[in-house]
Parts: structure tokens; C-alpha cells; sequence
């Protein structure tokens, strides 16, 4: 084997990956899931603002049938129609019966003689037969401030 030109060669090494390719990988990782934990974060963003709104919007509607089915004779001027609409947002939003007036209003007037919209509940603060009420419920969320109103229109006629 003296005369015989061939040799044995070496292995070829794999050249690898340089430190270049390796941070251009980690950045193009991060930018993936930094895009992946935004999305997350707006996706549990939108759906706790979903959740108080269905929330706030379930104890107006919870206060509306209050108001509509509260008796003329329990509830029948300004300084009785809040009481049903607090207890509305104490069921609904879990507040306390002294937290219930700040996240729970209520605003009304009444049809006048001439068929206008006057302030309060009942003229002169008085209840009369056949009385046509507007009642504006507003209700605001406790955790995130969120408000909605509703109108009630309630009459005897």
C-alpha cells in the first residue's frame, strides 16, 4: 500500500450556526410571542369589560321590573322609587345596602297637565290617579366605572 495514492480524508465538520443566526432567532421568537401575549392580554381586557357590561345591563333590567311591578301604593313619588332600584344593584352587583345609592340612581319626572315631561315622580309630590311616570335608571359597575341607563315609562292608564 506504499504505492497507493489514496489517504483517508478527515471527516467534514459541520460548520454549525454562528452567534448572528442565533440572536436573529431569539429576537424573531420574542417578537412572536410578545405578539401572542398582546392579544392575550386584549382578548382578557374585552372580555371582563363583556362581563361587567352583561353585569350592569342585568341589574338594570333587574331594576326595571322592580320599578314597573312596585306598587302604586308602596312606591308612589321621588323618595320611594330609589328603593327598589338599590336593591336591584345590591342583588346584581354585589354591592352594600350603604354603597347601593352611589351605583344606582334613579331620575324622574312625570306627564303634566299641558303633556310635558315636569321633574319628579308625582306633581307636588303627591300621587294621582292616572299619573304617566318617566324613570330613568342609571347603574354603574363598582369594579370598572361602566354605566348604563334605561328608561321606564310607567303609567296608570
Amino acid at each position: 500500500m506504499a504505492g497507493d495514492n489514496s489517504y483517508q480524508r478527515a471527516p467534514q465538520r459541520d460548520p454549525g450556526v454562528t452567534l448572528v443566526e442565533i440572536m436573529i432567532t431569539i429576537v424573531l421568537l420574542g417578537t412572536v410571542v410578545a405578539g401572542i401575549l398582546t392579544l392575550t392580554q386584549t382578548s382578557i381586557i374585552a372580555s371582563k369589560t363583556s362581563d361587567e357590561a352583561a353585569r350592569v345591563e342585568s341589574a338594570l333590567l333587574t331594576a326595571a321590573e322592580r320599578v314597573e311591578r312596585a306598587d302604586r301604593l308602596l312606591f308612589p313619588c321621588d323618595d320611594d322609587l330609589p328603593k327598589p332600584v338599590e336593591a336591584a344593584a345590591q342583588l346584581k352587583l354585589g354591592v352594600s345596602p350603604d354603597e347601593a345609592s352611589t351605583y344606582a340612581k334613579v331620575e324622574t319626572e312625570h306627564l303634566d297637565q299641558t303633556g310635558k315631561w315636569a321633574p319628579g315622580a308625582c306633581p307636588n309630590g303627591i300621587y294621582q290617579p292616572n299619573l304617566v311616570q318617566r324613570i330613568t335608571i342609571t347603574m354603574t359597575s363598582p369594579d370598572t366605572g361602566l354605566t348604563r341607563s334605561l328608561e321606564v315609562i310607567k303609567g296608570d292608564i
